[in-house]
């Protein structure tokens, strides 16, 4: 996103810019728009334990709350995570209006795509198809040989399964070679095989697209 604004407005987000660790759990403070460098954050709407999104490196959280700081309530790390924040009120110094508005307008049907496309995968596909999915998302998002922090439990709270589906889940992809499970962590040991057992529904959509291509917006 930096990239497609002009030199000025980079620097003003750079010189007012605060590193900032999310453990898990933790959530993103208000009145800050937050980039996120690595981790994988949750949307979690009115607090559900079921996450309904995912942000994930390279995209930049908050955008919506330069309208309603409540609009973004809800939304916590998945996995510890890694980036910098900055002041909503630099973004409003540094951006007019105008460019402000017809981003969030993009903004907002893009996250509306996004959420469609997640509630009909929940509707039609097994969970052994939607675990590989998730596990392929998170793998790709924190990219450590060492695999996913992750428990089983915590995965079926996000998923919304039962624990005897997620560890069903995990066991067909463990038997099918695509992962390799340890205590509180899940190793992708073959990303092809994941793949042929996850749903295409993330083919279907760029998670975070509009947050981290908004050039053609920028003009």
């Amino acid at each position: 996103m930096l990239n497609a604004l002009s030199v000025d407005v980079r620097l003003g987000i750079c010189e007012r810019a605060e590193n900032l660790y999310l453990p898990e759990d933790g959530a993103p403070p208000p009145g800050r728009l937050y980039f996120l460098k690595s981790g994988v954050l949750g949307i979690f709407p009115g607090g559900h334990p079921v996450c309904a999104g995912t942000i994930v490196p390279g995209s930049v959280f908050g955008w919506e709350a330069l309208l309603d700081d409540k609009a973004v309530s809800g939304t916590r790390a998945i996995i510890p995570s890694d980036g910098f924040s900055v002041p909503l009120s630099t973004i409003r110094s540094l951006l007019d209006d105008s460019w402000i508005f017809k981003f969030l307008a993009a903004h907002a049907v893009a996250r509306a795509r996004i959420t469609g496309i997640e509630a009909a995968c929940n509707a039609r596909h097994t969970a052994s198809q939607r675990t590989a999915k998730w596990i392929l998302r998170l793998h790709q998002a924190v990219r450590d040989p060492n695999g996913i922090s992750i428990t089983q439990a915590r995965l079926a709270d996000l998923l919304g399964f039962q624990r005897t589906s997620i560890n069903a889940s995990c066991g067909h992809l463990r038997d099918r070679g695509a992962i390799r499970i340890r205590r509180g962590r899940l190793i992708v040991s073959d990303v092809h095989a994941l793949e042929e057992i996850a749903c295409n529904c993330d083919s279907e959509l760029v998670e975070g697209r509009m947050e981290r291509e908004p050039a053609r917006l920028a003009h």
